[in-house]
């Protein structure tokens, strides 16, 4: 199963730092509680989260997150990457402090980390604890999942604190992580951000939302490395590159390709009297072609 922007917060009645339209969006730890005990995520062989875990990084909301996948029984499934909001920075920083503020950014989102994925180190190469990007996880003999750091650590204000940066030494060791595991047949590429961001006539096409050039803008990877993690993904033979971040389902190729970005999972697309409907990804793997199906899964909350 493959959710993304939780958006957790330190309590239940605290609304996202973001706004819904008009209004600050509020209950996704309750969603995520429910959403934990349907039938579908308690039967997942593997929970991956591409970010955005929590809403702004603090240790209250990593404990939410800890405390409602441990009652459900998943914590030992978990595979998990973090978001901006993981490395939160909503307000102005000093511009020569940047390598400090780097620093504790990534000290932070390192501890969150370590909370959400305690019981389910095992699967990582490894061991824990995870202080390096890319993240490797092997839970399957026919399944590897890479896990990258997509964050700009380090940004000084509100306005960057969305983009992106995947940096060059960790895109070197994902190439030899890549070559390690030649021999699995099916390879997946988590990270929260779009590797690729379509132009407002690309995603009409599509029938998925435009963002503005100010948004593309804004939480965009650097061309260059977006390139390169395609590259990488399509000469390794990946199957899938899954994302977050920009809260709609995308589902589309790209050079051979197959790029899926999955929308907030804690952020229901109907609401209703006795409920909620709330979408995420699931991916099965076929055991005889090798193969991977994906679909898009819409579940109702009681």
């Amino acid at each position: 199963m493959h959710l993304s922007d939780l958006h957790l917060t330190r309590t239940d009645g605290r609304p996202r730092s973001e706004p819904d339209l008009l209004s600050p969006l509020k209950g996704m730890n309750q969603t995520f509680r429910r959403l934990l005990a349907t039938q579908q995520l308690q039967n997942a062989d593997l929970i991956l989260v591409t970010g955005d875990i929590t809403d702004r990084g603090d240790t209250a909301s990593w404990q939410v997150f800890n405390e409602a996948t441990t009652r459900a029984g998943v914590a030992d499934r978990l595979l998990l990457v973090p978001g901006n909001h993981d490395v939160c920075c909503l307000g102005t920083r000093l511009p020569g402090r940047r390598n400090a503020y780097r620093t504790d950014d990534l000290r932070r989102a390192t501890r969150g980390l370590s909370m959400g994925m305690a019981e389910s180190s095992q699967m990582l190469e490894g061991g824990w604890p995870v202080t390096r990007f890319p993240i490797v996880a092997h839970p399957d003999p026919r399944v590897v999942v890479f896990g990258l750091n997509s964050n700009f650590l380090g940004n000084l204000n509100i306005a960057s604190n969305a983009l992106g940066k995947v940096d060059y030494f960790q895109l070197v060791a994902l190439a030899g992580k890549m070559h390690r595991f030649r021999n699995v047949p099916v390879k997946i590429v988590a990270l929260h951000h779009s590797p690729n961001i379509p132009y407002t006539a690309t995603a009409r096409r599509r029938g998925t939302r435009p963002l503005t050039a100010l948004a593309r803008a804004g939480h965009q990877i650097p061309r260059g490395q977006r390139r390169a993690i395609r590259l990488l993904c399509i000469t390794h033979r990946v199957r899938l590159l899954l994302h977050g971040h920009l809260h709609q389902a995308d589902d589309r190729r790209i050079s051979g390709l197959r790029i899926v970005g999955a929308p907030a999972s804690t952020q229901p697309v109907q609401r209703r009297a006795d409920g909620a409907d709330v979408q995420i990804f699931t991916y099965t793997v076929s055991a005889q072609a090798n193969r991977v199906r994906t679909r898009l899964t819409t579940i109702t909350l009681n």
